[in-house]
């Protein structure tokens, strides 16, 4: 079984302290992430830490939502077009006389 690890990293001024099982590095990307927001955040207007803490809140959230319904157009479009593939192999099938059998198929 994984072991949860000790993370600690500062993040608007403050230090984090916590035990966690998710890798090191992906810890790393989501902080990269997040003081990539707050830089985007503070590049327009200078707001309190509390304040800039709750728009980060909102903003990933915001993100997170737009990528989630994204992804669910993709798979619904993945979803028509394998359907589409296999109608359109079914009908190949029964144009060729195929049976199933391997000795049926055009050489």
């Amino acid at each position: 079984m994984q072991k949860a690890k000790e993370i600690s990293f500062e993040f608007l001024g403050q230090t984090f302290f916590f035990r966690s099982f998710i890798p090191e590095e992906e810890v790393k990307e989501v902080l990269k992430y997040l003081e990539q927001k707050k830089e985007e955040i503070e590049s327009f207007k200078k707001v309190p830490t509390f304040k800039l803490a709750i728009w980060l809140l909102l903003q990933v959230a915001y993100d997170y939502i737009k990528i989630k319904k994204e992804k669910e157009l993709l798979e619904r479009s993945l979803k028509t077009q394998i359907n589409k593939v296999g109608e359109f192999l079914e009908k190949a099938r029964i144009s060729w006389g195929v049976s199933g059998e391997k000795n049926d198929l055009p050489s």
